[in-house]
Order: C-alpha cells, then structure tokens, then sequence
C-alpha cells in the first residue's frame, strides 16, 4: 500500500505541475487557450494541449529523474536499465507523460477518494474520543445498588 500510494502522489505532483506548466503556456499563446469555433480547429486545439502536457510532464520526469517502473514495481526493465541507461530513461519519461497526461483525470479521481477516506477515519476517531470522555457516570439510589454484583453495576454503567 505505501508503493501504491508513494506512485499516486508522485504521479499527482507531476500531473498538477505540468497542468501548471501548460495553464501558463495557454495564457501566453491565445491560439493555444482560447476554444475554437470550428469542431476540428478545436479538436486540433486540444490535441496541440495534450502534447505539450505530455512533453512537460516527461521532461519533470526526467528532471526528477522519476523511476516509474521502479515504483510500480515492473522489474522487467532492469535489464535495459543497466545496458542502455539512455533509452531506459528516455522510455521511462514517456511513460510518465503518458501516464500523467492521460491518467491524470484518474490519479486526481483516486487521491480525492483517500483525501476523503482519511477525513471520515479522523472524523470517526474524534467522534470516538467525544463520546468516550462525554460518558456521564451515573449515580443510582441506594435501594438500586443492594444485591448487585460489581460487573453487573459496570455494565448498567456501560448502557445508560
């Protein structure tokens, strides 16, 4: 679990910096940022963005020097690593652009779902600690307590 969710952050911090990246390369080129009227200069429009992400998001890769095969796990690799260090990297950078540009959607989608699921656990756990020390001992007449045995007075504590 702490592979998977080292990749996912890893994966995110590269798709949210190359999102970064191309936000301001949009900015800077109108022809690239702003929709076009036409369905096919449009798509031609979308497709330039997702090259250029996809080029960020390998060059961050290789700048970091990211070894996705390595946190994934794939040791089929290791072979080409050690004999052609060059080409191993340079595979390695277009798997993390493709893997950020297309699987970024996705990665954002899956790191949502364990933002949440850490929020409801802390949720729980105070919940817990309120009715935990929130308890009221209460204290019963005399006449309730006469032929009662200690476990006995702790559980009617326990369900009151």
């Amino acid at each position: 679990m702490e592979d998977l969710s080292r990749f996912l952050t890893i994966m995110g911090a590269v798709f949210a910096a190359a999102t970064g990246i191309a936000d301001q390369i949009k900015a800077r080129w109108p022809w690239l940022g702003e929709p076009r009227e036409d369905p096919r200069e449009e798509k031609r429009r979308e497709l330039w963005v997702i090259i250029i992400n996809a080029v960020i998001a390998a060059l961050l890769a290789g700048m970091a020097s990211i070894d996705v095969f390595a946190l994934l796990g794939l040791n089929a690799f290791n072979g080409l690593k050690a004999a052609y260090p060059g080409l191993y990297l340079f595979i390695n950078m277009v798997a993390v652009g493709l893997m950020s540009t297309f699987g970024g959607p996705f990665l954002h989608e899956i790191l949502e779902i364990l933002l949440e699921f850490k929020k409801n656990i802390r949720l729980r756990n105070r919940m817990g600690t309120l009715q935990f020390l929130l308890a009221k001992k209460v204290e019963m007449s005399p006449g309730e307590k006469e032929g009662r045995e200690p476990a006995q007075m702790a559980r009617m504590d326990l369900e009151r």
